[in-house]
């Protein structure tokens, strides 16, 4: 279990908020500039947000160093998790200038966003896992953060076989003993992260997508491990899309969803029950989500502070059967 957080040194205490949401850094530098994106930390953690992701490889390999400046002040009220095993794209010089040139472009249009990470020059690498990686990685991600530890340090996408291989255990270990990080993870597939949940130490934390975890729910139920999850709309939104596609072919299932008390607009009823079904599915961990747009941020918060609504999971299956 991550410890909890201490009293603050500098910044006062956030507002209370639900221990189940934490903020997605994926975009911090790269979709989102630094300024928009430092803004929207401070705003999310005003509102009471206090578990924050965030990989070497995100925002174009800028994440870390941004969001170790919005952590000046606030450290003693957040947790912080970052990864090792995948690699920011290897132009990435040339990618930094496209951000800056478009980013005004594909902030405005999904289908934009979705066709410049379809790029292969946008696209993050796999690097091989090894005991030395490991070392250099949780050193250099520390340095970018500005921190002695981390509380949650994770396998990036790593292949199932590696998670058990010794080296790599050994390695982890070491963080854990060296004090650089408070728990171990895998973020990465089911298949991922059910090795983990078989190896057990050091592994404590386990992040995988929402479907995925939805998929073999009930081999989790009883775990020792927390779980974190992510993609509340399927990967790039393709979740969220086929259930406005179906609610408006089917006005009958429309009605239903107003009538249980969602929204009259489609799109937002269809992310509405989406998150609900986050929350329901993992009652008991984390439930990641980009909240750079303030609407966004207002809707995560509005759903994360909700009763959980047990019926969301099988109406979200009902809907798109």
């Amino acid at each position: 279990m991550i410890p909890a957080a201490s009293r603050p040194s500098v910044r006062a205490a956030p507002a209370r908020a639900p221990d189940s949401l934490g903020f997605g850094c994926a975009s911090l530098g790269s979709r989102i500039g630094a300024s928009a994106g430092l803004d929207a930390l401070a705003a999310a953690f005003d509102a009471g947000i206090t578990w924050f992701d965030v990989a070497p490889a995100y925002g174009a390999g800028d994440a870390e160093t941004l969001l170790g400046r919005f952590l000046h002040g606030r450290r003693d009220h957040v947790s912080v998790t970052t990864k090792v095993g995948v690699a920011p794209p290897a132009r990435l010089g040339m990618l930094k200038a496209a951000y800056a040139l478009g980013r005004p472009l594909i902030g405005m249009a999904a289908r934009l966003r979705r066709g410049f990470r379809a790029l292969s020059a946008t696209r993050n690498r796999r690097v091989p896992l090894g005991a030395e990686l490991i070392v250099h990685s949780i050193e250099d991600s520390l340095r970018r953060l500005r921190l002695d530890h981390v509380d949650v340090f994770a396998l990036h996408d790593p292949d199932p076989g590696d998670v058990g291989k010794e080296e790599i255990i050994r390695a982890l270990e070491s963080v854990l003993a060296r004090g650089q990080a408070r728990a171990i993870a895998v973020a990465g597939t089911l298949e991922a992260c059910l090795a983990a949940k078989a190896v057990g130490g050091p592994y404590s934390v386990l992040q995988m997508s929402t479907q995925s975890l939805a998929s073999a729910q009930a081999q989790f139920v009883g775990g020792r491990q927390r779980l974190v999850t992510h993609s509340v709309f399927g990967v790039n939104g393709g979740m969220r899309e086929r259930l406005v596609a179906a609610l408006r072919g089917r006005p009958d299932k429309a009605r239903r969803l107003i009538s249980l008390g969602y929204d009259s607009r489609i799109e937002q009823a269809a992310a509405d029950l989406l998150l609900d079904n986050a929350f329901a599915q993992n009652p008991n961990g984390i439930v990641l989500a980009s909240m750079f747009e303030a609407r966004h941020r207002a809707a995560n918060l509005a759903r994360a502070t909700r009763p959980l609504s047990a019926a969301a999971p099988e109406l979200v299956r009902e809907l798109l059967a």
